[in-house]
């Protein structure tokens, strides 16, 4: 626009109009309150975020109570009641018993221990192999009892045998004597 326009455009503008733009004041209509509540939504979600980042600091350990487990040997009181708990026979030597124990594998008994006073233990679960926990030992000999082939080992000061009968793994710790002994667990056997 040029300068003549300009003026042209001036003065064919009512005085009035002039005076009534003058006094004229923006009202704060929705705008404002559009901008408040905005900027309000914003501190809720900071303080939200704020919330949840500070809660999840405190804890550098899991709860015990979500990780801990059940005691794997349960001490019973009779070979009655280990026998109940593995749903299988047990045999057990003419001598004082000190303990009868059962393992639990997995949520299932799987393993009976009986603990004799003299210090010699007894063994036995379903299936095959080594359940003495003694690795390392060395054969002495092999035999047969009752049709069972019997391994007998040496560690240390400590002789044991291992069989398998009927199906399950069986192992006797001994100090003195235990060849007997293996003979009448056989003999009972599972």
């Amino acid at each position: 626009m040029n300068a003549k326009k300009f003026s042209d455009a001036l003065s064919a503008l009512d005085g009035r109009y002039v005076e009534e733009a003058a006094r004229y004041r923006r009202k704060h209509g929705q705008s404002f309150w559009v901008r408040w509540g905005a900027a309000a939504a914003c501190l809720c979600l900071l303080a939200a975020g704020g919330a949840l980042l500070i809660q999840g600091r405190g804890r550098a350990a899991p709860d015990p109570q979500q990780v801990q487990i059940p005691n794997p040997i349960l001490t019973v009181a009779s070979a009655a009641e280990m026998e109940a708990y593995l749903d299988f026979k047990v045999p057990v030597l003419e001598k004082e018993v000190e303990a009868y124990s059962v393992f639990i594998s997995d949520g299932y008994p799987t393993m009976g221990q009986v603990d004799y006073a003299d210090g010699s233990q007894f063994r036995i679960q379903y299936g095959s192999g080594d359940i003495s926990g003694i690795y390392g030992g060395t054969l002495e000999e092999s035999r047969e009892i009752a049709g069972v082939s019997v391994a007998y080992y040496q560690y240390d000061s400590m002789s044991y045998a291992i069989w398998e009968a009927n199906g399950f793994a069986c192992s006797y710790l001994y100090t003195n004597g235990g060849d007997a002994e293996v003979d009448l667990l056989i003999q009972q056997g599972p």
